[in-house]
């Protein structure tokens, strides 16, 4: 056998370590000039020249590595020049051996390091993971494996842990391991996320290797992720691990055993571990008092942390708020608000400020007691100092405020504030909110908070918005109703039945029975089957337009959709034969009701009362009661004020204070409604000294009288020329608060237009001007009759109206005058002739006055 021909082996080799390192000295020559377009086009011709694999070998022949800036140069030009890019030569020249020399340079600089993190991605993204760890292994930086690990933890996605997990086992096989913070930074992310089987694999990893051993950080994670996961005794056992390496725990590794411990119900064991810690010279810091005091708590052992803040102050270390709170809240939990009020003032006295979660026990604690004023108190100190107030907290004190105290105006303040902090009531506090609101009549104030709600994309609940709805249907106001149904609709609520039903009863109530008809129609196109209820308010509003046809097509089309009549149908049937004085109708319909299985009950006997009251059939609305009574119905106030009412219609007012007596006397309360029904029908029939009688029983028995009560009463006396005690209760009620309506007004002026009171007139305007004259039409009639009819019968000089009377009082008289005149003008109840007859009566006095007036 022939001998191997070395020496041509040898050449070659030889030639080959030459032309490398020739090579790299044009490359460093080519990397050391100014940068210039002459430059820029040698250096793209040299990396063609070259290759990947030739780059590389020029790289690693360098006597030294390139400089950070030289590297980034030749970074930036491989990823910028369009023409190499353009081709896959670019990949070709960043291999992995080629990233992996240029890395450590980058590394160096910080200028240069996020140049070096997007080629370790581009390097990931472009290779396999084990061939990216390979070459960063070969390159033997700390620097770089750190790179590698943590773009692994830092990359989207799904499986970032395990990548990095992998990415450091791949470079543990080849004896390059990250730094240690590097280490620590992925044994805590793989604890966090969940992997603590992975994290033991890195740690023992660290562990058993030779380069990067674990501190006391590592161990101290480790002790927490076991004890997180209920291995306490495996947490102990790797603390006398990390004493057999002979690192020194921290008292942070302590604290986290103790807590571990406490929460497991092993407080006597975190004492005695205190101990050792102690013992070791460790010094326990204010959280490791914190976590006994805490395990104390727990074990419900109060009684003994008292000793624990002494040795506290032996330390030196004063509680904090931590502390305070821990306690406080304990003595919250267990019903001492006195004892947790007085550590409340004692972090006070201590110079410790109170954190928002200090104020929040106390409130918390104040509301569960009902200490609802206190609880008050501390919200606002809350307010005032900027702090963030749990929901659950606001929600306690309006809860009060609208069931407790009725202070709905605090209420409203409150929720305005919850509000502003984007915060909202529960559904069910904010839906009794709108109800009182509504219920109260601040309709507006209902509104404004519901828009606001919505505004803030808070979320409506359909209950709610259903209450506010009903709220604003029954006060009248259904162009409200229909903006918040339209902003319901436009903000994607989905409107329920109830919602439809609620708008129709608003729409039939209004009269507006085409609106209600379209609502129904929509209603159905929804999905939604108009119900009982639909049904019962449609008959209801037809019954009260006397729209015969129409209920009865209603009553065809129930029973054609399966639904039967329930009590309130035919109740509303049978009401609205009554009001028609159609009593057979009335009958037939309460035997089809009987027929059906179905009881009469009071508001249906009620009804029929009312119906034979109208046909001025007494007789029968007596024997009605008798039948109710006989059938077991407890006859209601309003059955016995309807009968009474139409009796004294009728003129039988004995048999109505017969009737009134026997409530009295059955303790039957009639309230206002029954005196003001007797005071009517006594009035009527002249008997107004017993009217008064009645009148000063109802003071004596604190029952207020209304505005009808007085009403009648001054028209009583008006009418019997009784002037003064006419204006006497007319005093009296506006003193009361009672808002005299056009009614009343009417009464008391066509009572003085009736008799020759012109002082009481000329007394009257100051008044009446800014009551009177607001009125309707028939007031100014009244009003303007009267006073200029006593001129005409006593102006002697050719129907002057002025003669015979004093300048002021004339004054006086043309002002209201012709206020009324201009009013009715306005109004189109008088015509411009009839006007200008009426200033033709006046005298040239007269005029002058009124040039002075206007």
């Amino acid at each position: 056998m022939k001998p191997p021909r070395l020496l041509p082996l040898l050449r070659r080799r030889l030639s080959s370590a030459a032309d490398a390192a020739a090579d790299a000295a044009e490359l460093a020559s080519a990397l050391s000039v100014a940068p210039s377009p002459h430059a820029k086009r040698d250096l793209a011709i040299l990396l063609r020249r070259l290759g990947g694999r030739g780059l590389a070998s020029a790289l690693s022949s360098l006597p030294a590595p390139l400089s950070a800036s030289s590297a980034l140069r030749l970074l930036q030009h491989i990823l910028s020049d369009a023409n190499v890019s353009a081709s896959r030569h670019a990949e070709d020249l960043l291999s992995p051996r080629v990233s992996a020399l240029l890395l450590p340079s980058l590394v160096a600089d910080r200028a240069s390091l996020p140049s070096a993190r997007r080629l370790v991605s581009r390097l990931l993204c472009f290779n396999p993971l084990s061939v990216a760890a390979a070459a960063i292994a070969d390159s033997d930086c700390t620097a770089t494996a750190d790179l590698l690990v943590r773009a692994c933890l830092n990359s989207p996605g799904p499986g970032s842990l395990s990548r990095a997990a992998d990415a450091f086992l791949e470079l543990s096989t080849r004896g390059a391991l990250p730094s240690i913070k590097t280490c620590n930074i992925l044994v805590e992310a793989l604890v966090c996320g969940g992997q603590l089987d992975v994290a033991r694999k890195v740690f023992g990893e660290m562990r058993d290797g030779k380069t990067v051993a674990p501190d006391v950080y590592t161990y101290t994670v480790m002790i927490k992720a076991l004890c997180r996961a209920g291995e306490i005794d495996a947490a102990f056992a790797m603390l006398a691990e990390l004493r057999r390496s002979g690192v020194q725990p921290t008292v942070v590794t302590y604290n986290v055993l103790m807590d571990a411990l406490c929460k497991s119900g092993g407080v006597e064991e975190a004492f005695r571990l205190k101990g050792r810690m102690v013992e070791g010279r460790v010094r326990p810091n204010i959280v490791t008092f914190g976590i006994l005091i805490n395990g104390l708590a727990r074990g419900q052992r109060f009684g003994e942390v008292g000793a624990v803040l002494q040795e506290m102050e032996g330390f030196g270390i004063t509680p904090n708020e931590v502390i305070y709170n821990e306690m406080i809240g304990w003595h919250c939990r267990k019903g001492h608000c006195s004892e947790a009020l007085k550590l409340f003032d004692e972090m006070v006295s201590k110079g410790i400020k109170q954190t928002v979660v200090t104020y929040n026990l106390i409130a918390k604690a104040l509301c569960k007691e009902g200490e609802m004023e206190h609880a008050e108190k501390i919200l606002d100190e809350m307010l005032l100092a900027g702090m963030m107030v749990h929901c659950a907290l606001f929600n306690s004190v309006v809860a009060w405020h609208l069931r407790g105290t009725g202070r709905l105006d605090l209420a409203l303040r409150l929720i305005r504030e919850m509000l502003a902090r984007f915060l909202k009531p529960n559904d069910a506090l904010m839906t009794a909110c709108i109800q009182e609101l509504c219920k109260r009549g601040k309709h507006e104030e209902a509104t404004e908070i519901w828009f606001q709600v919505l505004g803030k994309g808070l979320g409506v609940n359909i209950a709610t918005s259903n209450a506010l709805i009903h709220g604003l249907c029954q006060g009248n106001n259904m162009t409200e109703a229909t903006k918040v149904l339209k902003a319901m609709v436009n903000s994607g609520v989905e409107l329920d039945r109830i919602t439809y039903n609620i708008m129709i009863q608003g729409c039939c109530k209004a009269s507006k029975m085409e609106e209600a008809i379209q609502l129904r129609d929509d209603m159905i196109k929804r999905g939604f089957k108009p119900d009982l209820f639909t049904f019962n308010t449609f008959l209801r509003a037809y019954c009260n337009l006397g729209k015969v046809e129409e209920i009865l097509h209603l009553l065809d089309q129930m029973k054609s959709e399966g639904l039967k009549p329930d009590i309130v149908t035919y109740g509303t049937i049978i009401d609205g034969y009554c009001k028609a004085k159609d009593m057979h109708k009335a009958n037939e319909c309460l035997t089809e009701l009987m027929k059906n299985g179905l009881r009469p009950n009071a508001v249906i006997y009620n009804a029929l009362i009312g119906g034979y009251g109208r046909n001025g059939n007494i007789s029968d609305a007596i024997g009605v009661l008798d039948t109710m009574k006989y059938n077991g119905i407890q006859p209601t106030p309003i059955t016995y004020s309807s009968l009474m009412y139409w009796m004294c219609h009728a003129g039988l007012v004995e048999e109505a204070k017969a009737v009134f007596a026997q409530c009295i006397v059955k303790n039957i309360e009639l309230g206002v409604i029954g005196y003001t029904i007797i005071i009517q029908g006594l009035c009527k029939i002249g008997k107004i000294d017993e009217a008064v009688m009645y009148f000063k029983e109802m003071h004596s028995r604190d029952i207020p009288p209304n505005k009808m009560t007085y009403t009648t009463l001054m028209f009583a006396y008006c009418k019997s020329g009784n002037k003064e005690e006419a204006s006497k209760l007319f005093d009296e009620m506006v003193s009361f608060g009672i808002v005299p309506d056009s009614v009343s007004y009417n009464t008391l002026i066509s009572g003085f237009c009736e008799v020759d009171s012109l002082d009481k007139m000329v007394e009257s305007p100051a008044e009446m001007s800014s009551r009177v004259l607001k009125q309707d039409g028939c007031s100014y009639n009244a009003f303007v009759d009267g006073i200029t009819t006593p001129w005409l019968t006593f102006a002697p000089n050719e129907g002057c109206i002025s003669d015979g009377f004093e300048e002021p009082v004339i004054a006086s008289i043309l002002k209201e005058t012709l206020k009324a005149l201009d009013y009715l003008h306005r109004q189109g109840h008088l015509h411009r002739d009839v006007k200008a007859g009426w200033l033709q009566k006046f005298s040239s006095l007269e005029l002058d006055i009124i040039s002075s007036m206007w």
